[in-house]
């Protein structure tokens, strides 16, 4: 099984982390296994899924300004982020909508829960 460990511990900070690991697990669990209830098929976790998996954990921490090594200045990469974020494309195979499908993830509720984790941008005054 699959886990979403790290885009829970980005995103996941407004509640409980026990709560929101168990709902993630939960998801997963579901991503895994068929459902019964909507015979939906169970997500195969493909190298292509594993990757969009990381673009998307990769832009959260951009975005929050939480990665350990930034590959250049973070704030220039939070602004990247930022835009791929709100880029409402549906033709790019690793757009931020098409990563949610293929993730089964709500990408309007992905990008809500995101943006209520922006971080205080420093204003030059």
């Amino acid at each position: 099984m699959h886990n979403y460990n790290a885009l829970i511990d980005a995103l996941g900070e407004d509640e409980p982390q026990s709560a929101a690991r168990s709902r993630a697990q939960e998801s997963a669990v579901r991503m895994t296994e068929p459902d019964a209830e909507h015979d939906e098929p169970a997500l195969q976790w493909t190298p292509e899924l594993t990757l969009m998996l990381a673009i998307l954990e990769d832009a959260v921490a951009c975005f929050c300004m939480t990665l350990k090594r930034p590959r250049q200045n973070p704030e220039i990469l939070s602004r990247q982020a930022e835009f791929w974020f709100r880029l409402d494309d549906w033709e790019s195979p690793f757009s931020f909508n098409n990563i949610c499908e293929a993730l089964r993830l709500d990408p309007i509720a992905t990008r809500e829960r995101v943006f209520a984790k922006r971080p205080q941008r420093r204003t030059n005054s």
